[in-house]
């Protein structure tokens, strides 16, 4: 699995820690499992180490020791150590807390995970498993017992929290090392963040049409996902790329239920060429921890049966006997690529409710042979270093463990995990936004044309008429 410690944060250590060095990772929970002997087995004897705790709060934090890790059943005595918080609720906020009694700076015992102070950060004990995909540590907080905490407090500093998606120790080893991997090379190809490449994405999106075989007009995107993860955004998003501003035509928000009530198939046009695109995107209700999408609904709108504008009634279920059900739907009429939109940031947290509901559309859409893609949505809030730049993404360890996580939720291959940032603080429109939204539709719509292609392949088979009406 790949290390969560960005550049950024390593850059801020390697200035507190006073002196050049590089990082090696040697422990990780995800990966060697939550256990105090592996911890010692993997650590100990390693010299100078940072532990670093990812909570699911979005809050990381964290300890330093010049010292090396052991199982004596000692306090270690180190005037170097230090505690740190790098990132807040999501937001870097970094801040050192210096030992102020060196004596106890850190605490070393065969059955107990990283410990520091007496104890100020006591991380865990024995063997802990996952929980879903976070571990719930038992160990606790005592913290001012041995460092200074300059004004804060626990819950300013790690949400009073143990519930971490993950723990990671790196060893301290002198001296500048190679440039950080991720850094180094792109965990997935890309064509660069020009004006350039973002032209020739328009225009391909201006020029795309489904095969003419099938005489369909529009290629139909399905977003489905949990309410707040961004469908709505998205196609806000993109239908604002090809109007030249911000707009916000679908309702959207972070709010507790969902603000889409109807079924839509929302047009995009192009105002500079005064032109309709040849794919529609198609939003539904999004779906909650505690309200499951009827599964005959989801059907209906995949094979076609919904009208355009459908008023949601929960208390009366869409029949065949609805005032304007489709009763012999076209091609055209039906869903051609399913885009499942996922917050990255609550992936490590996603409930194995929520999971199972999404793994049940699935079986309805593989029994369709319909092509599925993820929009990997609040990049910004999965890593500091593409909230700053979102030329990032690619590079980021932490875009790319999410892509790797979310893939083994959905059993999709990796390529087809799609990062992308919706607009919503912004007020005018970004280069770098623009290109992975428009990457991420080109790749449905390719999609799309593979399903229709086989759907005529099918039909032919059995003798239909591939054509369908206009």
């Amino acid at each position: 699995m790949p290390e969560l410690l960005s550049k950024r944060y390593r850059d801020q250590l390697v200035t507190w820690i006073g002196r050049p060095c590089h990082f090696q990772l040697l422990y990780k929970i995800s990966r060697d499992g939550c256990s105090a002997p592996t911890f010692h087995q993997k650590c100990d004897g390693q010299g100078a180490t940072v532990t670093v705790l990812y909570n699911t709060n979005n809050t990381i934090y964290g300890g330093y020791l010049s010292q090396s890790w052991n199982s004596n059943y000692a306090y270690i005595n180190d005037p170097n150590a230090f505690l740190f918080r790098l990132q807040y609720n999501g937001s870097s906020n970094p801040l050192k807390f210096q030992v102020k009694n060196a004596g106890y700076a850190g605490y070393g015992q065969s059955d107990y995970g990283p410990t520091f102070g007496g104890h100020d950060i006591f991380t865990f004990s024995g063997t802990v498993s996952p929980s879903g995909k976070a571990f719930s540590l038992n160990g606790g907080f005592s913290l001012g017992q041995s460092y200074n905490l300059n004004g804060q407090n626990v819950d300013t500093i790690a949400n009073n929290s143990l519930q971490v998606t993950d723990l990671e120790v790196y060893k301290v080893i002198d001296g500048p090392g190679q440039t950080v991997p991720d850094l180094d090379k792109p965990w997935r190809e890309h064509d660069g963040w020009t004006n350039e490449t973002m032209q020739a994405l328009k225009e391909s999106l201006l020029d795309y049409k489904p095969m003419t075989e099938t005489s369909v007009a529009a290629a139909n995107i399905l977003l489905i996902g949990q309410i707040g993860a961004g469908k709505s955004s998205f196609f806000n998003s993109v239908n604002s790329i090809f109007r030249g501003k911000i707009t916000s035509k679908a309702c959207s928000g972070s709010f507790e239920h969902s603000v889409t009530t109807m079924y839509r198939q929302y047009k995009v046009k192009d105002f500079s060429k005064g032109k309709f695109l040849n794919f529609r995107l198609c939003d539904t209700r999004g779906f909650e921890e505690e309200f499951a999408l009827d599964a005959q609904e989801i059907s209906f709108i995949l094979d076609g049966n919904i009208p355009d504008r459908y008023q949601f009634n929960p208390l009366v279920p869409f029949t065949p006997d609805t005032s304007g059900y489709i009763k012999d739907p076209n091609l055209k009429d039906k869903i051609h690529c399913v885009a499942f939109v996922i917050d990255g940031s609550t992936v490590d947290v996603m409930s194995d409710k929520v999971q199972k509901r999404m793994k049940d559309l699935q079986v309805r859409m593989n029994h369709r042979g319909l092509p599925q893609v993820v929009f990997l949505t609040k990049l910004d809030k999965i890593c500091p270093d593409v909230n700053d730049d979102v030329k990032n993404t690619f590079t980021s360890t932490a875009v790319c463990d999410a892509v790797e996580k979310v893939a083994e939720i959905m059993g999709l291959p990796r390529a087809h995990v799609l990062p992308v940032k919706n607009y919503e603080s912004e007020t005018k429109l970004k280069t770098t936004v623009d290109i992975l939204l428009m990457q991420a539709l080109q790749r449905c719509l390719d999609f799309a044309d593979d399903y229709m292609d086989e759907q005529l392949d099918k039909m032919a088979a059995e003798g239909k008429n591939v054509r369908t009406k206009d």
